[in-house]
């Protein structure tokens, strides 16, 4: 499902079912946008607004009244410690939901013990023959993009639910132009493994490209990928720091968090079902952990509401924004599999 935008002051939301925005009214400058879902009456923004530093707070207001117009439940998605801190001052709520992996590329350095095993990886990769192929998928030999598609259609094929979206891509985003690939490819011409790379860009008059965010991750199965994910994620990083950029991150494992406090212990347990429910499917608490490899570093990421009353209505639209394409059967299945693992606890 495609994405609603919602325009600053002096413009108008956007968003039907084909995606397009409306009409924006340009009589007065927009302070900026922010991108939406609407699912169950509730209107989820997705991560930060897009604005001026001096603009944000003003633009998350507006986009408040937007949704409360509607008589829509408005929350906030996997937004930055900054969007929290602002939306606490408004008397809002603000929970951890997830941790975003970030490396920093400047002084990037394979070196010592906590690196030994991206190294090993690395290593036996080179001595295994295999290739580091990065650009644009679309730019790939038929044969290669036949095979990532093969790997990314055997990836779904063994999970019992739909590939899920909203905050999670696709094949088909990373044909995107502005999308870089990178692909682990064996001595005899097997895509082992395929990561896609979104861009993250400087604002202001500067522009250009300052970071990198990973996407989608698949391996094929079998043991000639053992090892291959952490060997395309060094290649990319390094490869990344000689074109000059900051930082690659790793992504935030959605609904995973690292160990619980008293605050997350008020989340409603809608949100935690469908965490654990989720994992034995698409192992985010597993992926989280994996991540680690790399020695992040730490970035909270928070989901904001007005008040707790309305977070069972937003675990339920989380859900269907993560699964818009489950059959009422999965979804049942998804809600016994998470009863299941709470009275096991």
């Amino acid at each position: 499902q495609p994405m609603n935008y919602f325009f600053g002051p002096g413009a108008r939301a956007g968003g039907g079912p084909d995606g397009e925005p409306d009409a924006v009214d340009t009589s007065a400058p927009a302070a900026g946008v922010v991108g939406y879902r609407l699912h169950v009456g509730t209107v989820i923004a997705l991560a930060d607004p897009v604005a001026a530093p001096a603009d944000r707070a003003r633009l998350l207001t507006e986009f408040v009244d937007f949704a409360e117009a509607q008589a829509a439940v408005p929350c906030l998605f996997s937004v930055s410690a900054e969007t929290a801190d602002t939306m606490r001052a408004h008397g809002w709520r603000a929970l951890q939901i997830a941790e975003d992996t970030i490396m920093d590329l400047p002084d990037l350095a394979f070196g010592g013990k906590k690196w030994q095993k991206i190294r090993s990886a690395m290593n036996k990769a080179e001595k295994n023959g295999t290739s580091f192929v990065s650009g644009l998928l679309r730019e790939q030999p038929s044969a290669i993009l036949g095979q990532v598609r093969q790997i990314s259609e055997q990836w779904v094929g063994d999970k019992e639910l739909p590939e899920m979206g909203f905050t999670l891509g696709t094949v088909e985003e990373a044909l995107d132009d502005d999308v870089r690939i990178a692909l682990a490819v064996d001595s005899g011409g097997v895509v082992q493994a395929a990561l896609s790379w979104l861009p993250v860009y400087r604002g202001g008059a500067e522009g250009g490209v300052r970071g990198w965010t990973l996407d989608v991750m698949r391996k094929r199965n079998g043991p000639g990928a053992n090892n291959m994910i952490e060997f395309l994620i060094a290649r990319s990083a390094l490869e990344f720091k000689d074109e000059g950029a900051d930082f690659v991150s790793l992504s935030g494992a959605p609904l995973a968090r690292s160990g619980d406090d008293d605050e997350v212990a008020t989340l409603d347990r809608g949100l935690d079902l469908l965490g654990q429910a989720l994992e034995p499917y698409y192992g985010f608490r597993s992926l989280h952990q994996f991540k680690a490899k790399f020695n992040p570093r730490i970035e909270p990421v928070y989901l904001c509401f007005r008040d707790e009353a309305d977070l069972p209505r937003i675990g339920v639209a989380i859900g269907r924004a993560y699964l818009p394409g489950a059959t009422t059967r999965q979804l049942a299945a998804l809600a016994r599999s998470g009863k299941s693992e709470t009275i096991d606890a």
